[in-house]
């Protein structure tokens, strides 16, 4: 090694530790400024945490404003008593995912403990049902926390609990299958409830058999009106249509359901909650338009038809049991689906708008005009 490269190693030695040095004075230095930060600010830490609550709260109240203001929120009047009276009431969220041109349909919802504690709903798959439920709940608990709500008006008693029994589960892992877990949260409701609670309950019973269900969905919609040591309010949401005849019997649960209208072949869902209740609910329908193959589709029609035949002609013989789904008489034509048949919603639009068409008695200008809006639902995919 020559002078110069043995010189030149001293000195990279040399700064090396100098700066490992200032490193070192740099972490003591930064120790000692946290410290006496530390200590001076240990008086100021109760006003510290008072302005930042402060400044929470005005960020929240500022949210709710902002909020209110933008979605047209009204203020609800919240007082002791135990009636929730909600006007042309509106889901917060999913008003807000509508396509601009969609309006959401609002309700009323009137729930108290002297008239009408159970509002049996009743109405087609996707008729809004759920929603409404929803809403309701989500309206109670805005008001409850100091928020104005998106309805014209509303004036809500205190409620002590929201109890809700929605949606599909289970727990297989600890032995519990969907409907032992829709049974076990039924039955927690049952046993807590009170003059304010919420009660939210939709579709109770559908995970077992038909009487099995309704006899269970019954009971509890009894057990809700007559136990005797409370009133809770209750959305009732169901399909079995047998629950309306609990309107005749008791006189605090009243039948509504969302309102559709049927034009030709298609069903047209009217979102509108209107008194009295609904004997169809229109599965069929919703499995076409979810691009069921139509062998299914019209298989299920067909069976469905031979199905209510036989509860017709069971209750015109006077049999009281009548309503029960037998198949044994059911036809068992096998049917053989087409390789084309798909699940494709698109392309079972597409198929259904071609089956209805008559060609023969079509001018050349209406079958471009058709193929132009057979492309057209093509290009929106």
């Amino acid at each position: 090694m020559t002078n110069a490269e043995r010189y030149i190693t001293e000195e990279l030695k040399q700064l090396e530790s100098k700066i490992l040095g200032a490193e070192e004075k740099i972490l003591v230095l930064e120790e000692q400024l946290f410290s006496q930060l530390v200590i001076t600010l240990a008086d100021y830490i109760q006003p510290i945490q008072y302005n930042a609550n402060l400044l929470a709260r005005i960020d929240c109240l500022l949210g709710f404003a902002r909020g209110a203001k933008k979605h047209r929120y009204c203020r609800p009047a919240i007082n002791e008593g135990t009636a929730i009276d909600i006007k042309q009431g509106r889901h917060p969220v999913i008003e807000q995912q509508l396509p601009i041109d969609e309006p959401y349909v609002p309700n009323d919802v009137y729930l108290d403990t002297e008239a009408q504690q159970v509002m049996m709903i009743t109405g087609p798959n996707m008729a809004g049902k759920s929603a409404l439920l929803r809403q309701t709940a989500l309206i109670c608990l805005m008001a409850q926390m100091g928020c104005f709500v998106p309805a014209e008006a509303a004036e809500i008693g205190l409620i002590d609990k929201v109890f809700t029994r929605v949606g599909a589960s289970d727990n297989i892992s600890s032995g519990e299958s969907t409907f032992m877990v829709e049974m076990n949260e039924t039955a927690s409701i049952m046993n807590n409830i009170s003059d304010r609670s919420l009660i939210l309950l939709d579709e109770i019973g559908r995970g077992t058999s038909t009487y099995d269900g309704i006899s269970i969905a019954w009971s509890i919609a009894e057990y809700l009106h007559n136990n005797g040591s409370a009133r809770p309010k209750t959305l009732f949401a169901t399909h079995y249509h047998e629950l309306n005849e609990l309107a005749n019997k008791f006189e605090r649960i009243k039948n509504f359901h969302i309102s559709t209208r049927e034009v030709g072949n298609k069903v047209i869902f009217l979102r509108k909650l209107v008194p009295g209740g609904s004997e169809h609910s229109f599965g069929i329908h919703v499995a076409k338009m979810a691009g069921m193959p139509r062998g299914i589709v019209e298989r299920a029609a067909h069976i469905l038809t031979q199905l209510e035949q036989k509860r017709i002609n069971q209750e015109e013989n006077g049999d009281v049991q009548a309503a029960k789904p037998d198949t044994s008489n059911i036809s068992t034509e096998t049917l053989q689906l087409s390789i084309f048949e798909t699940v494709d919603p698109t392309a079972g639009k597409i198929k259904e708008a071609l089956t209805d068409l008559n060609i023969n008695s079509m001018t050349p200008i209406e079958c471009m005009m058709k193929l132009n809006e057979l492309k057209g639902l093509l290009d929106e995919e």
